[in-house]
């Protein structure tokens, strides 16, 4: 006869795994859908280097220019210019800075006539702006 006992049986204490496994599955989704999923272009754009810096904010859309003379959207590839000149007509109103990042070894000629068609599309000459990118040196 044991002098010590406990009155009652013993219970064990178990953590609760459901909830918390709950919570992870939860703040997993939130932020797979809160992620914005960038998209590099068909083909390296590798830009010239400038000593300069200017912040712009982001934007939707950055038009980059292959070194032989393709240009895309993001990752949407357009096939001519008139192409691109119905996408910046569509998506006008989405841009207020067109970011274009062409490859150092792009003919400049490509470079200038695609600033040109998009000035004559942007209907809002004082809403929008156009700028080159360029790789900087830290």
């Amino acid at each position: 006869m044991a002098l010590f006992q406990r009155r009652g049986s013993r219970q064990d204490t178990e953590l609760q795994m459901a909830p918390m496994i709950d919570c992870v599955f939860l703040l997993l989704i939130f932020f797979m859908v809160s992620a914005i999923m960038r998209t590099p272009p068909p083909f390296s754009v590798t830009l010239p280097e400038s000593a300069t810096k200017h912040e712009f904010p982001r934007k939707k859309f950055n038009l980059f220019i292959s070194p032989d003379g393709q240009i895309s959207f993001d990752d949407l590839l357009m096939q001519t210019m008139d192409e691109m000149d119905i996408f910046l007509a569509t998506h006008e109103h989405l841009i207020s800075t067109l970011i274009i990042k062409a490859d150092k070894s792009t003919q400049h000629g490509v470079v200038i006539d695609v600033m040109e068609r998009a000035k004559q599309r942007f209907s809002k000459p004082e809403g929008q702006e156009i700028a080159i990118a360029v790789s900087e040196d830290e």
